[in-house]
């Protein structure tokens, strides 16, 4: 499954069910542990599975931050991808509808310091920034002090970050 980079993904916490372009009804419902948050480590249970083509969706959510997580399986449960979180809305549809305003998506879409920085997976960071630069920007959203010229060096990536990842950091 290809995960097009202008697709909003969200997610119906009510119903179970999740939309990509669609409406995707949730095969299962039963509750499992599938896996650790990168957040704050604590497990993530399953809230639903979805299939779709020749693989399936398992939206999870953390017992603890309650961190919203959606990973791509194939046909025999091995682990595809993870859906980044600039693609993954955690919107919960509002009783008696099933499909997002518009504008809703989009404040959701728009996290920014701290909470931005939190939601990306620890992979997709170390891909791009060096430890020094990531942990310099962790510091500046959290409004501590931080070597400036780490810093300066993970600003000079966030277009890049960008590209490939879709996430605009604003730190």
């Amino acid at each position: 499954m290809n995960i097009p980079a202008t697709t909003k993904y969200t997610y119906d916490l009510k119903k179970k069910t999740l939309h990509i372009e669609h409406q995707i009804l949730a095969v299962d419902s039963e509750e499992n542990e599938v896996g650790t948050c990168s957040k704050c480590r604590s497990p993530i249970v399953s809230l639903s599975y979805h299939a779709i083509d020749k693989e399936f969706i398992i939206v999870g959510k953390c017992t603890k931050c309650e961190k919203l997580t959606a990973n791509i399986y194939d046909q025999d449960w091995n682990w595809v991808s993870e859906i980044p979180n600039s693609h993954f809305s955690r919107y919960v549809a509002k009783a008696g509808t099933s499909t997002p305003m518009k504008n809703e998506v989009e404040v959701d879409q728009k996290l920014s310091g701290l909470a931005l920085l939190e939601s990306i997976p620890e992979k997709q960071l170390h891909s791009v920034f060096s430890a020094t630069e990531i942990t310099a920007m962790f510091a500046r959203a959290k409004g501590e002090s931080c070597v400036r010229q780490y810093l300066y060096n993970a600003r000079k990536k966030y277009q890049k970050f960008e590209d490939i990842f879709g996430f605009i950091i604003e730190v």
